[in-house]
Parts: C-alpha cells; structure tokens; sequence
C-alpha cells in the first residue's frame, strides 16, 4: 500500500522524537570522551541534542521546498500581497488600472481594424495564393470604374491560355434593386463575378449551390443569383426555402440558387454584396450600360490564384509574352479605332503587374489607409503616455514603501524576491486594465465604425475580436507591465537598508522626486502632441467645411433615380426624366431644381482625354465631365461668367449622338486655353487623330468644387438632354426645412409612378459629411485621445505635486515660521507644475512640428506647426496646470509649522 505524502506536522514531530532520543541518551551516558557529562540533567541534555542536531528551522525549510515548486508558491503569496496592496489604496489602484484600459484598449480598437483593413487575408482558401492584375500603361478606349480594370475580352483569353494560372476569375461591383417576393424592390449592393469566382476562392455554399463554369456561357442566358449569407440571415430571416425562389434583379426576374458561406463577404471589405450574379447576366444587373464584349472598355477586375511553388515574379515572367501577343493582336481585332504612332507605341508598350490580393481590393483601403496608420501612431503614444502614468504611481508607491523594503532586505530578503514581488503587482494591476481594456475596445471600435458614410453594415470589418487581436492585447499586457513596473521596481529597489533605516520622515522617499518630475514632463510632452495633432485634424475639418463646394448648401436636397433599373427602357427615360423635373419645379415649396447624370462631390462624371480645337489642336489629360439640365448653375447659385446657359437650344428630344454644347469652369480656361476666347472652341471626346470636336462650348461657368472639396479641377458639362438620360441625380432648392420637403419629394415620385425607386435621398450637407467621413474620423478621434492623455498628464501631474507638496512640508514649515506668506508656499507647488509643463513644451514643439510634416498629406488649410493649434494646446495645459495644483497648493499653504518641526 502506498504511502501518502507527509505533512509538516509529521516531519516536526520525527525532528522532535530525534531530539528526546538523544537528550534520553546524553542523560544515561553523558558525552562520550568528555569527562563530568555522564548524568546530564534534562535540560542541559535537551540544549546538547539541540546543538547536535543543527538548525531545525532550517530543516523544516528544506523539507518545505523539496514538497513544493516554489515558484508556483511564491507567486501565490505575491499575488495575495498585490491584492492586498491594491485594496488598501483603492484610488491609486482604480488610477492605474483606468490608466491601462484606455491605453490597450484604444490600442487593441485601432489595431483590430487596422488588422481587418490592411493585413488580414480573405477568408478563402489559401489567399496568399491571389494576385490582382493591372493593367500599367496606356489604354486605348474607355473605362467604367476606378482602377486595375479591364476589358471583358482579356479575361476571356486569358483564362483560355491556360498555364500561367491555377485559376482566374473576374468581378464587378455595382448596385441593384432587388425584389424578394411581393416586397417592394431596395437599392442592394451586388457583384457580377464570373463562373470561376466561387471556385477558385474555394468557398462553400451554407445552402444550396454557387454559381459556376455552367454560368458563364451565354449573354443573358442564365438568369440566377446567390445570395450573401448576411443578406440571407438579416434581411430574409434564414429562410431555407429561399433556393428556388424568383427574385427580381432591376425589374427582371432571376431564380436564387444558393447562399454563400458565413463570413464571406465578397473580395471588397469596404463594399459588402447582398448577391452575387453571373457576368452573362451583365446587362439585366447594369441595364444602363453594356460592354460585356467590348474590347475598348475596361470594367471588370481580374484576379488570379497562383500555382503552387510560383511566385508572382515567376508569374510575371511567363504572362509577359502572352500580354505582347495579346496587345499586339488587339490592334488587328474589330472596332481597333485610328491612333496616332505614338499612341500606338505606348499601348503595344503597356505591362501587366501582379499585385498581392490576399486581402481582395478595395477603394475604401486606400482611402483609409493613411487615416488609420496615423491612428495606430496616436494609439502608440496614448499607450507610451498610459504606462508612464503608471509608472509614475508605481514609483511613488515604491518610495512610500521604502523603509518596509529596506527592513526586509537587512533581515534577509534577496532583492529578487522583493522585485518579483513589485513585478507580480505590476502585473496583477495591468492584466486588469487588460481585461477592462477588452470590454472598451469593441465600443470603440463600433464608434469608428458609425463614422463611416453608411455606417458599419456597408463594411466587413467587425467589432468583434478574435483571436488574433486578443494575442495582440495579450502581448501588450505584457509590454506595459515590464515598461510601467519593471523600472520603478529597480530603481526603489536599489537600496542601501542602512543609510534609508537612518532616514526619518520624507527624507526616505524624496530620492525619486527627479525621476517622477521626468515622467511627468514626458507625459506633458506627449500630451501637447496629441494636442496640437488634434487641432491640426481639427482645422482640416473646419477650413474643408468652410470651404465648401463653391455654393450655398442650405436646404438643397438631392435624391437619384435609375428608371431602367425599374423596368424602363432607353427610351421612355429621358421623357420620365423630363417630366419629373417638370413636376418637381412646379412644387410650391421648391425654390429650384435641376438634373445632373452623376452625383456632385464624387469625383465627377466620366474621365476622358479631350481633343480640343481653338485655333490650335491639343489634347487634354483626362478631364471630369458631367451632363446638367438648362438652369441647373442658377439652381445652385453659380453663375455662368462668360457666355450663356443651356437653354431650350440645347434639349432635343432625339439625341443624333452628338454633344453639341458645353460649358467649361474658369479652371479649365485658364489652364488650357489662357487668354484664347473660351467662347466658339470645340471640343471632341477622346485623344486620337481622328477624333471629331462637334461639341462647342458656350459658356464658362464660375469655379466650384465638384469633384472634391481639397481641389478645383478643369471640367466639362454638357447638355444633359443632348444625350440618352439613363439614370439621372436631382437637386433641389427647398423653401422649408428639407425633413418636410424630403417626404413631399418621396410622395410625388409616387404619384407619377409607385414602382419608381428613390435613391440616397440627403441633403448636401450630409453629402459633404460623407464626403469628409476621412477627416471627421481623424480630428474626433484625434481628439479623444488627446482628452484622455490630457487626462492621464493631470494626474501624473497632481501625484507629482501631492509627493512635492508632502516632501518639502519642512521646508515650507521654516519658511512660513521664517514669515513667509501663506500663498507663497502654494506658489511654491504652482511654480513647479509651471516647470514642469514649461519644460514638457519645450520637448514637444519639435516633435509635433516633425510629426505635423509627416501628416501633411491629411491636412488642408493649415501648416504643420499651427500657432492657433498650438497655442490653443498650451492653454489647454496651462489650465491642467492649474487644476492638478490646486489641491496640492493648498494642502502646502495650509502646514503649521509648529506641527511640522514637531513631527521632525
């Protein structure tokens, strides 16, 4: 039978049985060789067994550890010990662990998005694997999109070429409406993918099937779509019986086939798709427009998945022959329009780049992409200042302590056990600001999201942190305990027991005063950067929103329909067009109204190179261009400087396919036509030789913002009834408040027709906050970060002044017995507060000039080292000043001296 462990009781009583034995033995015997010791009594028997035996203490010491692993033991009584440190200074503990939620949880927020937008790989089957192609170089024809587009035909021959890829696949995002049973149809967000989207992503359907290679045969032949599994679960309540179902996509009916898999979201975080549909369906999900097998318009994005072992610059190699002999037989195919040789040298001279895709594309990441670097960077310094903070407070707790510490180490105590002991409360104290930091982070990060344009379910970044982001809170767990507490451990541990033993009073501490006056100025310091970075994003937001677009914005609301989205066709939309308008400048609390083809503010219309011809020929460079109604510039109150309007002139009901008027902005007459007359020139769309220019202008418009709010460009309006009106963006000038006008303009596009979908209807002023959803981001969480460091420096400071104010209480005594005034002991504390803000401002102004420099991309009408932010910075500390050495002012105004000298 096994024995089981034995307990310390039993070992003391064995210690003890050995000792009577011998002191049994000396009182028969004696010592042995030692005369006179035969017959000892008891108790001289009991001291030589004693004595014989050896340090019994330390026995049952050895038998204690050799039971136990002592680490495991002395962490126990560490952290009982932190415990009960931290309960006996609940306001020096809320303080520190306050200080750690902000700094890991702000940090953990900004990284976890900065995690989703930037680095984290798509959830599809091995994404280090995809590469996007761009196409670099100049393109003969035109373009729907932003960048890295193509033509429909290059996809096609280069999936037919085989060899290079393991798979390619194709998308385009655009919108729908989308009809699902007898509920009205809703503007939705859709992909048209090819065949191969799904499967070479490797993505599985939660119902159903996905769209394949059999869904990409024939234009218009195959009329099904998958639905996303959010779309699915939010909008349709995960229905089941939703496979099979007919839907309308624009007004023509589509069968669902399938749901996607949770938690893809298509190959663009920043556009999240409610349906997928096949590219042969084209022109039922884009109906406006079709260039499914046009060669000369570039559309679609094409990905590819690499072969395993080839890297893209393997790729590369061997798709650079095959794009050679793709341009060149490009230039011998149908429709290869006439170019000049130099042109045609540099479209035969265009490469193709492969560019990392594992995290998809988006718009939205280069958009944000500086905006959130600077945001990690501000994060990074909020962090610095927290642990700061903290190790200010844990210096001073260290330095309270010094005499219990300097006793601890006479008798004995290894200087490593007294700093594994200040280190475990360190750490104690961050894994709790951890914890709280953990639960702050998800608010944050759902607050970031609500300032995008349309909030976060137009994005697939999440609040939620997996486990990734909880290894980077983790990791800083650890960090801020080894900055904040490893430090002011060493430093109060560095002692000489004697020299503090004979200390009395506060002259056992006030060693640290230095050390803790330097943190506080590197916490001033990093607060005044935070400070002025924030007035800078402030000031950028107020100067853009000063700016404006050039023209009142007051109750003008805009709203955009897309009647072949609702089942018209090409030509019953311009007379609906037309007579809306009509009907809308007939309400009697519409001030004005005009039509524009593209929204203002967005970029502009289309972009093309234009031929110009004013007594000389030349081409532009690619030029914004937009198509108005007559009275579209009065409308906004921009007047037209040179020439005239569009008029009744400029409306035909049948567009022979020119563009006969234009109105040019004043950008454009100064930068291409100088002091040449505006007035007569003609202007043809596009940049080749044989390029016609039937368009003349006849007006030059004043400048205003239309293609954003940081610039004016050249651009180009056209008569907007000279041409086919497919889809068309109203605004209009409201007499009363634009809630009221808003529901008024729902109703009449109503009357004249129920099925007529009103899309984004919003004021400008919403417009434009959508427009600076970068910037506001920026300056409201710029300035959350400098309230909380502001924060964090007034109490560093204030623990600085009450240690100052309490060390010194000798010194003031004198003065005041000596008749000095009262207030001169609180000038005193202010005057050392004043110091200490003086010399962080000192250390800051470099720093935040050289950090303004490295943003000035993101800034608008201010310089990087703005005096008005950084005198408004200054006051801002100057009143931190005051408040955090009020308290400590009067407690030192207040010592009696005769108390004072009697306490030393």
């Amino acid at each position: 039978m096994a024995r089981g462990r034995r307990s310390e009781q039993d070992f003391a009583d064995e210690i003890a049985a050995h000792v009577e034995i011998e002191a049994d033995r000396l009182m028969l015997e004696g010592v042995e060789g030692v005369e006179g010791t035969k017959g000892m009594d008891r108790a001289a028997a009991l001291a030589a067994a004693r004595r014989a035996f050896g340090n019994m203490t330390r026995s049952r010491e050895r038998f204690y550890e050799a039971r136990r692993w002592m680490w495991l033991d002395h962490l126990r009584r560490d952290l009982r010990h932190a415990l009960i440190e931290a309960a006996r200074t609940p306001v020096a503990t809320a303080i520190v662990v306050l200080s750690f939620a902000l700094g890991v949880g702000f940090n953990t927020a900004i990284f976890s998005l900065a995690d989703q937008a930037l680095v984290r790989g798509l959830p599809v089957a091995r994404p280090d694997q995809l590469v996007m192609l761009d196409w670099h170089g100049d393109f003969v024809g035109g373009g729907v999109g932003t960048d890295n587009l193509f033509p429909y035909p290059f996809y096609a021959e280069l999936r037919r070429s085989g060899g290079v890829f393991a798979e390619v696949f194709a998308r385009h995002p655009t919108d729908v409406h989308l009809a699902v049973g007898r509920g009205d149809s809703e503007p939705v967000a859709a992909e048209v993918v090819s065949g191969s989207y799904f499967p070479a992503l490797g993505v599985r359907p939660a119902l159903g099937r996905l769209l394949g290679d059999a869904d990409d045969l024939q234009p218009g032949g195959h009329p099904v779509v998958v639905l996303s599994y959010d779309y699915w679960r939010g909008r349709l309540g995960g229905d089941p019986g939703v496979v099979g179902r007919r839907v309308l996509v624009n007004s023509f009916p589509m069968v669902v086939v399938g749901v996607a898999a949770p938690g893809f979201r298509g190959v663009d975080w920043g556009r999240v798709p409610a349906l997928w549909v096949p590219l042969m369906m084209k022109r039922q999900a884009t109906p406006s427009w079709d260039a499914l097998l046009d060669r000369r318009t570039r559309w679609l994005h094409v990905f590819g998945r690499l072969r395993p072992g080839v890297s893209p610059r393997q790729a590369k190699a061997r798709l650079d022959p095959w794009f050679k002999s793709y341009l060149s037989e490009d230039t011998r195919s149908e429709g290869w329009p006439r170019v000049s040789p130099q042109e045609l040298r540099q479209f035969l001279g265009s490469t193709l780049d492969l560019l990392p895709a594992a995290g998809g594309r988006s718009d939205l990441r280069g958009r944000l992409r500086q905006p959130i670097v600077i945001l990690l960077a501000a994060t990074a310094l909020l962090l610095v200042l927290a642990c700061l903070n903290v190790a200010n407070l844990s210096l001073a707790k260290a330095l309270a302590r010094h005499r219990p510490t300097a006793l601890r180490v006479a008798l004995g105590a290894s200087r490593g056990r007294i700093l594994a002991q200040q280190a475990t409360e360190s750490a104690l104290l961050a894994a709790a600001g951890t914890a709280a930091g953990l639960l702050l982070a998800p608010a944050v990060c759902r607050a970031i999201l609500s300032l995008l344009p349309d909030g976060a379910g137009s994005v697939a970044l999440r609040a939620d942190l997996d486990p990734r982001v909880l290894g980077f809170a983790a990791a800083l767990t650890v960090l801020t305990a080894l900055v904040s507490g490893v430090g002011p451990a060493l430093y109060a541990t560095a002692i000489h027991p004697a020299a503090v033993l004979k200390q009395r009073g506060a002259a056992a501490s006030a060693g640290g005063r230095g050390v803790r006056q330097g943190l506080v100025v590197a916490q001033f310091a990093l607060a005044l950067i935070l400070l002025v970075g924030a007035g800078l994003f402030a000031r950028t937001l107020s100067s853009l929103r000063q700016r404006g677009p050039g023209f009142s914005t007051s109750n003008l609301l805009m709203f955009r329909i897309a009647p072949m989205s609702n089942g018209y066709d090409a030509a019953r939309s311009k007379p609906l067009v037309r007579r809306l308008l009509a009907a809308v400048q007939q309400q009697p609390d519409v001030a004005g109204a005009g039509v524009a083809r593209w929204e203002m503010l967005a970029g502009g219309g289309w972009n093309n190179p234009v031929t110009v011809q004013a007594g000389r020929r030349f081409v532009t460079e690619d030029l914004a261009m937009d198509s108005v109604s007559p009275g579209f510039f009065a409308m906004l109150g921009v007047p037209v400087v040179r020439g005239r309007d569009f008029d009744q002139r400029d409306a035909p009901y049948e567009w022979d396919g020119d563009r006969r008027s234009a109105i040019v902005n004043e950008e454009f007459v100064r930068r291409y036509l100088g002091h040449d007359d505006p007035l007569g020139a003609r202007l043809g769309i596009g940049d080749g030789p044989a390029t016609a220019t039937p368009t003349q202008i006849v007006g030059v418009v004043r400048n205003f913002q239309d293609t954003g709010l940081r610039r004016v460009e050249p651009e180009i309006f056209f008569a907007l009834w000279e041409g086919g009106v497919r889809e068309a963006v109203f605004y209009v000038r409201t007499r009363t408040a634009s809630p009221v006008a808003a529901r008024s303009l729902r109703a009449l596009v109503r009357r004249i027709d129920p099925a007529l979908t009103v899309l984004a209807l919003r004021t400008l002023d919403d417009e434009l906050d959508r427009l600076l959803s970068s910037e506001r981001i920026l300056a409201t969480l710029a300035a959350a970060f400098a309230a909380v460091a502001t924060l964090l420096a007034m109490i560093g400071l204030y623990g600085v002044l009450s240690f100052s104010a309490a060390s010194r209480a000798r010194e003031i005594g004198i003065r005041l017995a000596l008749g000095a005034p009262r207030r001169a002991a609180g000038g005193l504390i202010l005057r050392e507060a004043a110091l200490l803000a003086a010399a962080g401002a000192a250390v800051a102004v470099p720093a935040a000039w050289a950090l303004g420099r490295l943003v000035e991309a993101q800034l608008f009408g201010v310089r990087p080292l703005d005096a008005a932010s950084l005198a408004a910075a200054a006051v801002i500390l100057a009143l931190v000043c005051l408040a955090a050495g009020a308290v400590p002012a009067g407690r030192a105004s207040a010592v009696n001296p005769l108390d004072t000298m009697r306490g030393e």
